[in-house]
């Protein structure tokens, strides 16, 4: 039976409501269930702004049997992304970031690419992936493969990361390639570089700055970077998959670059943030609608990137989305801004989930 929220936790917003959900989304979902694919899932549609379908189906802690709730935290990964990327809009708003700006104005220590010492790195280039700042997988891959819960390290491992002094310092840290910066690649130490400005520029860290200025205003009550501000007993295990044992936690993720991939968020949350967001419009979100344009204008084919989302075409319409990935996860965070839609999937274990989004899709939006 999928566990499903009550009407006045998700009255954050006049404009959000909530429908009676579809039996066929929930048939699609006890389906992945069943198939014994994944332990658990947490679903939500937004449809014109109103949240149409939240649901959470199947177990958080396998071996206990501890059902998932619509309340439930999960790791969520990469779509953590989404919600730096709102902290950083939170401060370009306040006037404390500009897009444009060497990032240099905003940090105790300098950051220069090695190969082009007379290049500017600015926040939009990070925001984008084009900042030419790149993930050392030797440094990185212990922390990624083994979770071992919160990071002991704060941002400062950025210096020692990114600067020639640094005990971890790497010419390879930086992209060699000339054009780089009209060339999309990843960086979760880009997005964490973020996370260090915010802090440098705030004057709080980062955890303290996104409840102060996100998850408070948004009632996001069971929301945090760190499993410490939770009650992990609560929080969704993570799973790897055994021919011989079955699922398999191997423990909680965690490691430095936490802004790239951390949070841990219930579907309520997250959708109630996505929610606001798509219905900046009616001034009772944390950025202006004015800025959630700037992030999310009109969905069309990108030139040289948009701010942290991603194109995705699912079926015969365009999305924005951000997907994440990590030791016993998969989720994924689909928008449309203009008319106000969303899909938003997190599962705790990395199995292929596009042809249950797709087909969520679908029956929504595909007549």
């Amino acid at each position: 039976m999928i566990n499903k929220i009550s009407c006045l936790a998700l009255l954050c917003f006049t404009t959000i409501g909530f429908t009676q959900t579809s039996a066929k989304i929930n048939t699609l979902i006890e389906n992945e269930i069943s198939s014994g694919k994944v332990p658990a899932l947490a679903v939500a549609v937004i449809d014109n702004g109103k949240i149409v379908h939240l649901s959470a189906n199947g177990l958080r802690d396998v071996q206990l049997k501890k059902k998932a709730t619509v309340s439930t935290p999960f790791h969520i990964a990469s779509v953590s992304k989404t919600v730096t990327n709102i902290a950083v809009f939170k401060l370009v708003e306040m006037g404390k970031i500009d897009l444009k700006v060497d990032i240099n104005t905003y940090l105790p220590f300098k950051v220069k690419n090695p190969f082009f010492p007379n290049e500017k790195i600015t926040v939009e280039l990070l925001l984008k992936h084009r900042s030419g700042i790149k993930d050392d997988g030797k440094y990185y891959g212990p922390y990624w493969s083994n979770p071992n819960g919160d990071p002991t390290i704060g941002l400062e491992y950025l210096k020692d990361y990114l600067v020639p002094t640094g005990k971890i310092y790497k010419k390879s840290h930086y992209d060699s390639n000339k054009n780089h910066k009209s060339i999309f690649k990843y960086s979760n130490t880009g997005i964490a570089l973020l996370g260090y400005i915010i802090e440098q520029v705030s004057g709080m860290d980062y955890e303290s700055f996104c409840q102060k200025n996100i998850f408070k205003p948004m009632k996001m009550n069971n929301t945090s970077w760190f499993l410490k501000n939770l009650d992990s007993s609560k929080v969704a295990k993570t799973y790897v998959k055994s021919k011989t044992k079955g699922f398999i936690f191997k423990g909680h993720n965690g490691y430095p670059d936490y802004p790239g991939g951390q949070l841990r968020t219930s579907i309520t949350d997250y959708t109630n943030l996505i929610a606001g967001f798509l219905n900046a419009d009616n001034n009772q979100f944390v950025l202006k609608n004015e800025t959630k344009n700037l992030i999310v204008p009109p969905v069309r084919t990108p030139h040289l990137g948009y701010y942290t989302w991603f194109i995705k075409a699912i079926n015969d319409n365009l999305y924005y989305e951000h997907g994440g990935g990590d030791t016993g996860v998969r989720t994924i965070s689909i928008i449309e801004p203009t008319k106000k839609r969303a899909i938003i999937i997190f599962a705790n274990h990395p199995y292929s989930f596009d042809k249950l989004y797709r087909d969520i899709e679908q029956e929504i939006w595909g007549k």
